[in-house]
């Protein structure tokens, strides 16, 4: 390419998304079309701005496009800076509004840190400016009247924006209007101190008391805002001067020039923007809804829509999923939740005739002595989609503790609004329930039909949350549920309590969505049923108590979906179980897979029916399939426990443990059911060295004696490694009296191991077994196995034989190959790199295929 065909630049400050107005750029930082992060295709250079460049990328594993953003943090960001810019991003997440630009996760990638965040195909305000100067007053408050709206949803969250400007405000083809970068300029405050002498933001858009002391609030957003309405209004800023620093100094000696003077601005407006512009945070607005509904009533009295309106945003590309669509609701993003856009539809009275409040909902409120009625826009919901609301939970606790009130409230918020089928009020809209909690007048008011209410207790460590599902037209209570959780770290607690409480919800709501077409008798089987499965169990019991009542269910209320994804799950598992007990009176793997077929065809989009075809694949060695069911489920549900558990395993095994390890611990803390995963972190942790973390999980699953055989195999194999001989002769000893076939099997191990049986005879027996007709998932295990003692028994060579057995079946383990303890005399052979490289290879195509 020439150097004059060369694209240019993207703007500066170009940082959230694609700017569509801009010649799509070239990408320069990473080739295009490259994958970074095993996951996310690079399209297009989007901008770059003060904290690095973005890109437009294809996240690879849910198909969905999604804005990456590249951090520039300098070359050895403090530790403790790092955990703090985490927290922020938390934060930022808890935002769930249409004007507001869903922050999706943080992640690190080769030493560089970056962040996926929705993508919005559109053009930023100070592009907007740049080329159409001035705009009519009734626009300039529709833009800002949508800006001031995902303030006031970020402000209900805890959340200051700092770097509120132009740039970071985009405008869709159709006119939805999103706030981007919310809680990141906070975030790197301690970071960028050292670079911009303490200041955090544009110093063009900076609040006076953000210049002189750093220390700011909501009220530095609402100067921002003003800054960006006289813009609009004026077609010039308030201040000007040789650089950003001269005109931010200026706006600490002069106050600003009344906007009437520069152009034709209503006064009603005008005396708006002098407010925000005030030198004291005092005199300022009290908040953005103060702010939004004085734009309301402005563009109330003169004739004007509320909604901006279409097509002001030119070179735009429709059809990009994240921007809104065509039906007045915005597409779901990659989380999976489906998103309300908030669309004028008045319950009441012809369009234009009620104004919505910011939260959406109908209240009336009084602002400069003038009553303002306002009623609920009505967004019908999608087939299948139930509409709720979480009521800020009653606090009962010391004033020290009165936050976890509403962070546990928001976390609850942010999980629910990332789960496919649910519209969620958002915070903003639910607090002022905070003290009249009628559930059928907070139901009637937000247009939703169940009400969520509940409290919180603290005491010390430990809290207590109570919560209680209320359909909204009776006030009937249809639920209600406790628990109990501990931790040091309030934040952990919060986002952890958030994330139980919704998993709880989502699989209660799931039922009561039934509940006018199923029979109570029904729904309460199939809660027993639930209940069963989420509990270690043998296969005559998952037979007896779970797939029968299960196949009685469907064959019942054939219209029931959840029954026949359920069986699939059930029957699964139960056939994984009977490959390690002596049970031949079923022939499990027919039934599965006749069952998971069923499933997808009455269930394809169940949570469960995803689960069922994940397991599959993984018995399979289908590792690519699976992973993408799993993805698939978490991307609808963020705390479907089970596939936590199932994604968090593969994650262990196929080298990617630093995400797998606490997936499992989420998975668990959500359902103690899903205990199993335990065994998986215990097992990573004695790889690791980290044996205060294996002896946490072992003591948590010595309790529960349905998995004593997965343990005592746990247990054998680390005390192997040690060469611990004792604690594996009390293993054989425990398995000497488990009558099952498995445990006849182990304890030969222990006895091999323990060098009673010659490495000939060793190796006849594991050759026996490994003859029979097993999956290649178990099939890999019993090879791992056999090279495991191999080694112990002095025998490489036959110990390789082992390993390359299992990698050209199916391992994927490479925690195992790299850090397994008995191992080491193989490492230096050629043929165990051989073998690694397959195996490498194999895990390469799992995440990056």
């Amino acid at each position: 390419m020439s150097e004059e065909k060369k694209p240019s630049a993207p703007p500066e400050g170009a940082d959230a998304t694609l700017l569509s107005a801009q010649p799509r750029v070239a990408i320069t930082d990473e080739a295009e079309g490259a994958r970074f992060a095993g996951r996310y295709v690079l399209e297009a250079l989007a901008g770059r701005g003060g904290m690095g460049a973005v890109y437009r990328a294809r996240d690879t594993l849910v198909g969905d496009v999604v804005a990456l953003k590249l951090l520039e943090l300098g070359a050895s960001p403090a530790p403790e800076w790092l955990e703090r810019f985490r927290r922020e991003v938390r934060l930022a997440r808890r935002i769930t509004h249409r004007h507001v630009a869903r922050t999706f996760d943080l992640g690190e990638h080769a030493g560089r840190l970056y962040l996926t965040m929705e993508y919005v195909e559109g053009e930023s305000l100070q592009s907007l400016m740049e080329r159409e100067g001035a705009v009519p007053p009734a626009r300039a408050a529709r833009l800002v009247l949508a800006l001031c709206e995902g303030l006031a949803a970020a402000h209900a969250a805890g959340v200051v924006h700092r770097d509120l400007k132009p740039a970071n405000v985009l405008v869709e083809p159709r006119g939805r209007v999103v706030l981007t970068d919310f809680g990141i300029a906070r975030a790197v405050a301690g970071e960028a101190a050292s670079r911009t002498q303490g200041l955090v933001g544009t110093p063009m858009y900076m609040a006076p008391e953000q210049l002189e002391s750093g220390e700011v609030d909501a009220r530095a957003d609402l100067y921002a805002t003003g800054l960006v309405l006289y813009q609009l209004l004026t077609g010039t800023p308030p201040f000007t001067g040789d650089s950003p620093m001269a005109v931010a100094v200026a706006r600490l000696r002069h106050p600003p020039p009344d906007p009437r003077l520069l152009a034709a601005v209503p006064d009603a407006l005008a005396e708006l923007v002098l407010s925000c512009l005030s030198r004291e945070p005092s005199g300022r607005p009290q908040d953005a809804a103060c702010v939004a509904d004085a734009l309301r009533r402005w563009l109330g009295s003169v004739g004007e829509s509320l909604e901006p309106e279409h097509g002001h945003s030119h070179g735009t590309h429709p059809g990009t999923r994240g921007h809104a669509a065509g039906d007045g609701t915005s597409t779901p993003r990659s989380g999976g939740a489906s998103q309300v856009s908030g669309a004028v539809t008045p319950a009441t009275g012809t369009q234009g005739s009620s104004t919505p409040g910011p939260s959406g909902a109908g209240h009336v409120s009084m602002s400069s002595g003038a009553m303002v009625s306002r009623t609920t826009p009505r967004t019908p919901p999608r087939a299948g989609e139930q509409s709720l609301a979480v009521l800020p939970l009653r606090f009962m606790g010391t004033r020290e503790q009165e936050f976890l009130g509403d962070g546990v409230t928001e976390a609850l918020i942010d999980v629910l609004s990332r789960t496919r089928g649910l519209r969620v009020q958002s915070s903003g809209a639910t607090e002022r329930f905070r003290h009249e909690r009628d559930p059928r007048v907070a139901a009637r008011e937000l247009g939703v039909e169940l009400v969520v209410d509940g409290s919180l207790q603290a005491a010390g460590k430990t809290v207590r949350v109570t919560l209680r599902v209320v359909e909204g037209a009776s006030g009937t209570q249809l639920w209600s549920g406790r628990f109990d959780d501990a931790d040091e770290d309030p934040f952990q607690l919060q986002d952890r309590l958030g994330q139980r409480l919704a998993e709880a919800l989502r699989g209660e709501l799931a039922i009561l969505a039934y509940r006018a077409t199923v029979p109570a008798e029904a729904l309460a089987l199939y809660r027993q049923v639930l209940s069963r499965m989420s509990a270690p169990s043998m296969p005559r019991e998952l037979k007896d108590e779970v797939i029968t009542p299960l196949e009685q269910l469907h064959e019942a209320v054939p219209d029931f979906p959840h029954a026949a994804a359920h069986h699939a799950v059930a029957t699964l598992r139960a056939g994984f179980i009977h490959a390690l007990q002596d049970d031949n009176d079923v022939d499990w793997a027919a039934l599965a897979r006749t069952s998971l077929e069923r499933a997808r065809h009455v269930a394809p989009e169940l949570l469960e029916t995803k689960l069922a075809t994940a397991i599959l694949a993984t018995r399979e060695g289908r590792w690519r399939d699976a992973v993408v069911a799993l993805r698939a489920a978490l991307d609808a549900a963020p705390t479907f426990a089970p596939a936590l558990q199932l994604l968090g395993n593969l994650q262990c095994e196929a080298g990617r443990v630093d995400e797998g390890m606490p997936r499992l611990k989420l998975a668990y803390a959500l359902e103690p059911g899903m205990a199993i995963g335990l065994v998986e972190v215990a097992r990573c942790s004695a790889l690791r060295g980290d044996e205060a973390t294996y002896q946490w999980c072992l003591e948590r699953l010595r309790s529960l004696p349905l998995l004593s055989m997965p343990v005592l195999i746990l247990r054998m194999r680390v005390s192997a490694w040690k060469g611990d001989l004792d604690d594996v002769r009390q293993c054989r000893a425990a398995l000497n009296e488990d009558p099952s076939h498995m445990a006849f099997h182990v304890a030969n191990y222990c006895t091999m191991a323990l060098g009673e049986v010659s490495v000939e005879s060793a190796q006849s027996i594991l050759d026996g077994l490994l003859s029979r007709q097993v999956d290649t998932r178990f099939a890999s295990m019993l090879c791992q196995l056999a090279a495991e003692l191999m080694c112990l028994r002095g025998a490489p060579a036959e110990a390789l034989r082992y390993v390359h057995q299992a990698a050209d079946v199916a391992l994927i383990d490479l925690e195992w190959m790299d850090r397994c303890p008995v191992l080491t005399p193989l490492r230096a052979q050629p043929g165990f790199a051989d073998a690694r490289r397959k195996v490498r290879s194999r895990v390469e195509a799992i995440w990056s295929a």
